[in-house]
Protein backbone atom coordinates (compact mmCIF):
# COMPACT_ATOMS: atom_id res chain seq x y z
CA UNK A 1 0.00 0.00 0.00
CA UNK A 2 2.90 2.66 0.43
CA UNK A 3 3.96 4.19 -3.00
CA UNK A 4 7.21 3.77 -4.22
CA UNK A 5 7.19 7.29 -5.60
CA UNK A 6 7.06 10.56 -4.10
CA UNK A 7 4.29 13.56 -4.41
CA UNK A 8 5.59 16.47 -4.41
CA UNK A 9 3.12 19.46 -3.02
CA UNK A 10 3.59 22.99 -3.41
CA UNK A 11 2.15 25.34 -0.41
CA UNK A 12 -0.58 27.65 -1.84
CA UNK A 13 -1.80 30.98 -0.20
CA UNK A 14 -4.96 31.85 -2.00
CA UNK A 15 -8.37 29.18 -0.84
CA UNK A 16 -11.51 29.50 -1.65
CA UNK A 17 -13.70 28.19 -4.87
CA UNK A 18 -12.75 30.82 -7.26
CA UNK A 19 -8.65 29.93 -6.14
CA UNK A 20 -9.49 26.67 -6.61
CA UNK A 21 -11.07 26.61 -9.90
CA UNK A 22 -7.91 28.72 -11.12
CA UNK A 23 -5.68 26.17 -9.66
CA UNK A 24 -7.43 23.22 -11.88
CA UNK A 25 -7.63 25.41 -14.89
CA UNK A 26 -3.49 25.72 -15.03
CA UNK A 27 -3.64 21.89 -14.51
CA UNK A 28 -2.79 21.99 -10.63
CA UNK A 29 -5.01 19.54 -7.91
CA UNK A 30 -5.96 22.07 -4.50
CA UNK A 31 -5.04 19.50 -1.35
CA UNK A 32 -5.09 19.89 1.62
CA UNK A 33 -2.22 18.37 4.39
CA UNK A 34 -3.52 17.84 8.52
CA UNK A 35 -0.18 17.87 10.33
CA UNK A 36 -0.13 15.68 13.16
CA UNK A 37 0.30 18.56 15.62
CA UNK A 38 -3.53 19.45 14.71
CA UNK A 39 -2.44 22.10 12.11
CA UNK A 40 -3.50 21.91 8.33
CA UNK A 41 -1.55 23.26 5.01
CA UNK A 42 -2.92 23.88 1.96
CA UNK A 43 -0.99 22.47 -0.86
CA UNK A 44 -1.61 22.14 -4.46
CA UNK A 45 -0.08 19.67 -6.45
CA UNK A 46 0.41 18.47 -10.36
CA UNK A 47 -3.17 16.89 -11.58
CA UNK A 48 -1.80 14.79 -14.51
CA UNK A 49 0.79 12.93 -13.10
CA UNK A 50 -1.67 12.01 -9.48
CA UNK A 51 -4.21 11.29 -11.69
CA UNK A 52 -1.69 8.28 -13.40
CA UNK A 53 -0.15 7.28 -10.09
CA UNK A 54 -3.92 6.40 -8.95
CA UNK A 55 -5.02 4.22 -11.81
CA UNK A 56 -1.81 2.06 -10.41
CA UNK A 57 -3.27 1.68 -7.47
CA UNK A 58 -7.16 -0.77 -6.61
CA UNK A 59 -7.78 1.81 -3.53
CA UNK A 60 -7.58 5.84 -2.99
CA UNK A 61 -6.95 4.99 0.85
CA UNK A 62 -3.07 4.53 0.45
CA UNK A 63 0.58 5.94 2.27
CA UNK A 64 2.21 7.93 0.25
CA UNK A 65 5.69 9.45 0.41
CA UNK A 66 4.83 13.11 0.38
CA UNK A 67 7.37 16.15 0.06
CA UNK A 68 6.50 19.84 0.31
CA UNK A 69 8.20 22.55 -0.92
CA UNK A 70 11.29 20.04 -1.44
CA UNK A 71 11.44 18.91 1.85
CA UNK A 72 12.27 15.64 3.02
CA UNK A 73 9.65 13.39 2.16
CA UNK A 74 7.54 11.71 5.12
CA UNK A 75 4.71 9.57 5.25
CA UNK A 76 1.32 10.14 4.74
CA UNK A 77 -1.96 8.52 4.50
CA UNK A 78 -4.39 10.12 1.21
CA UNK A 79 -7.24 10.26 3.45
CA UNK A 80 -10.37 10.82 1.01
CA UNK A 81 -10.37 12.04 -2.74
CA UNK A 82 -13.56 14.33 -4.07
CA UNK A 83 -14.92 13.38 -7.58
CA UNK A 84 -16.52 15.56 -10.36
CA UNK A 85 -19.79 14.06 -10.16
CA UNK A 86 -20.52 14.15 -13.97
CA UNK A 87 -16.54 13.81 -15.46
CA UNK A 88 -15.45 11.40 -12.18
CA UNK A 89 -12.09 14.01 -12.48
CA UNK A 90 -10.63 14.35 -9.01
CA UNK A 91 -11.18 17.86 -8.10
CA UNK A 92 -9.69 17.88 -4.18
CA UNK A 93 -6.94 15.38 -1.86
CA UNK A 94 -6.67 15.33 1.94
CA UNK A 95 -3.43 14.11 3.31
CA UNK A 96 -2.87 13.43 7.00
CA UNK A 97 0.80 12.76 8.06
CA UNK A 98 1.51 9.96 9.94
CA UNK A 99 3.70 8.01 12.02
CA UNK A 100 5.04 4.36 10.93
CA UNK A 101 5.57 3.52 14.26
CA UNK A 102 1.60 4.21 15.73
CA UNK A 103 -0.87 2.39 14.51
CA UNK A 104 -4.32 4.19 12.58
CA UNK A 105 -7.45 3.16 11.65
CA UNK A 106 -8.34 3.08 7.88
CA UNK A 107 -11.27 1.66 5.62
CA UNK A 108 -9.87 -0.71 3.32
CA UNK A 109 -12.21 -1.99 0.44
CA UNK A 110 -13.71 -5.30 0.40
CA UNK A 111 -13.52 -7.42 -3.27
CA UNK A 112 -15.20 -10.73 -3.79
CA UNK A 113 -13.61 -13.51 -5.67
CA UNK A 114 -15.08 -16.60 -7.16
CA UNK A 115 -18.90 -17.53 -8.65
CA UNK A 116 -21.01 -18.70 -5.78
CA UNK A 117 -22.38 -22.21 -5.82
CA UNK A 118 -25.74 -20.23 -5.24
CA UNK A 119 -25.58 -18.44 -8.00
CA UNK A 120 -24.08 -20.96 -10.50
CA UNK A 121 -26.12 -24.09 -9.39
CA UNK A 122 -29.39 -22.60 -7.98
CA UNK A 123 -29.57 -19.39 -10.11
CA UNK A 124 -29.28 -17.26 -6.95
CA UNK A 125 -28.07 -13.63 -7.06
CA UNK A 126 -24.93 -12.38 -5.22
CA UNK A 127 -25.21 -8.52 -3.15
CA UNK A 128 -22.72 -7.29 -2.17
CA UNK A 129 -23.94 -4.85 1.13
CA UNK A 130 -20.63 -3.46 2.12
CA UNK A 131 -17.47 -2.45 0.51
CA UNK A 132 -15.18 -1.04 2.67
CA UNK A 133 -14.14 -2.60 6.77
CA UNK A 134 -12.48 -0.43 9.21
CA UNK A 135 -9.54 -1.87 10.10
CA UNK A 136 -6.59 -1.11 12.61
CA UNK A 137 -2.54 -1.45 12.36
CA UNK A 138 0.39 0.17 11.26
CA UNK A 139 1.01 1.90 7.93
CA UNK A 140 3.45 -0.99 6.34
CA UNK A 141 0.89 -3.06 7.60
CA UNK A 142 -2.34 -1.57 5.51
CA UNK A 143 -2.99 -3.24 2.66
CA UNK A 144 -4.92 -2.06 -0.82
CA UNK A 145 -7.95 -4.34 -0.48
CA UNK A 146 -9.47 -7.32 1.20
CA UNK A 147 -10.11 -10.57 -0.64
CA UNK A 148 -12.85 -12.71 0.08
CA UNK A 149 -13.83 -15.84 -1.49
CA UNK A 150 -17.32 -16.32 -2.05
CA UNK A 151 -17.39 -19.69 -4.21
CA UNK A 152 -18.58 -22.07 -1.40
CA UNK A 153 -21.80 -19.81 -1.02
CA UNK A 154 -25.16 -20.95 -1.40
CA UNK A 155 -28.93 -19.58 -1.46
CA UNK A 156 -29.26 -18.01 2.11
CA UNK A 157 -25.23 -17.97 2.86
CA UNK A 158 -23.50 -14.59 3.92
CA UNK A 159 -19.75 -13.80 4.35
CA UNK A 160 -19.89 -12.02 8.02
CA UNK A 161 -17.21 -9.15 8.56
CA UNK A 162 -15.75 -11.42 11.37
CA UNK A 163 -14.87 -14.16 8.97
CA UNK A 164 -13.21 -11.67 6.54
CA UNK A 165 -9.39 -13.29 6.31
CA UNK A 166 -6.71 -10.18 7.72
CA UNK A 167 -3.65 -9.82 6.81
CA UNK A 168 -0.78 -10.05 9.88
CA UNK A 169 -1.00 -6.34 11.72
CA UNK A 170 -4.20 -5.83 11.32
CA UNK A 171 -7.67 -5.60 13.88
CA UNK A 172 -10.93 -5.14 12.74
CA UNK A 173 -12.76 -2.28 13.64
CA UNK A 174 -15.87 -2.67 12.07
CA UNK A 175 -18.83 -5.04 13.84
CA UNK A 176 -18.04 -8.76 13.58
CA UNK A 177 -21.67 -9.71 12.72
CA UNK A 178 -22.39 -7.01 9.87
CA UNK A 179 -22.84 -9.32 6.83
CA UNK A 180 -20.26 -8.06 4.16
CA UNK A 181 -22.60 -10.23 0.91
CA UNK A 182 -25.03 -12.46 0.99
CA UNK A 183 -26.51 -15.17 -2.22
CA UNK A 184 -30.74 -14.14 -2.59
CA UNK A 185 -32.83 -16.89 -3.93
CA UNK A 186 -33.72 -15.55 -7.60
CA UNK A 187 -36.71 -12.96 -7.79
CA UNK A 188 -39.92 -14.64 -9.08
CA UNK A 189 -41.80 -12.05 -11.46
CA UNK A 190 -45.41 -12.79 -11.49
CA UNK A 191 -47.69 -12.19 -14.68
CA UNK A 192 -50.14 -8.79 -14.45
CA UNK A 193 -53.42 -9.94 -14.19
CA UNK A 194 -56.09 -8.38 -17.18
CA UNK A 195 -57.25 -5.79 -14.39
CA UNK A 196 -53.79 -4.74 -13.44
CA UNK A 197 -53.09 -4.04 -17.22
CA UNK A 198 -56.07 -2.06 -17.21
CA UNK A 199 -55.05 0.09 -14.76
CA UNK A 200 -51.89 0.61 -15.82
CA UNK A 201 -53.03 1.69 -19.65
CA UNK A 202 -55.17 4.16 -18.04
CA UNK A 203 -52.41 5.72 -15.87
CA UNK A 204 -50.01 5.91 -18.73
CA UNK A 205 -52.69 7.46 -20.52
CA UNK A 206 -53.71 9.97 -17.82
CA UNK A 207 -50.00 11.02 -17.47
CA UNK A 208 -49.71 10.93 -21.30
CA UNK A 209 -52.41 13.59 -21.38
CA UNK A 210 -50.96 15.57 -18.32
CA UNK A 211 -47.59 15.84 -19.79
CA UNK A 212 -49.49 17.28 -22.83
CA UNK A 213 -51.12 19.66 -21.19
CA UNK A 214 -48.45 21.05 -19.26
CA UNK A 215 -46.43 21.46 -22.56
CA UNK A 216 -49.12 23.91 -24.10
CA UNK A 217 -49.58 25.73 -21.02
CA UNK A 218 -45.70 26.32 -21.24
CA UNK A 219 -45.88 27.09 -24.96
CA UNK A 220 -48.52 29.95 -23.73
CA UNK A 221 -46.45 31.54 -21.91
Amino acid sequence: MVAETVVKLDKREDAGTPASRRLRREGWLPAIVANQDGTTTPVKLEQHGFEMMLRRHQSDNMILDVSIDGAPAAKALLQELQYHTLTGAVMHADFTMISMTEKLAVNVSVSLKGEPKGVSQQDGVLEQMVHELEVEGLASDIVDQLEVDVSALMIGDSVLAGTVPLPSGLTLLTAEDIAVATVLAPRVETEPTEDEEGEEGEAGEDAEEGAAEDEEAKAEE
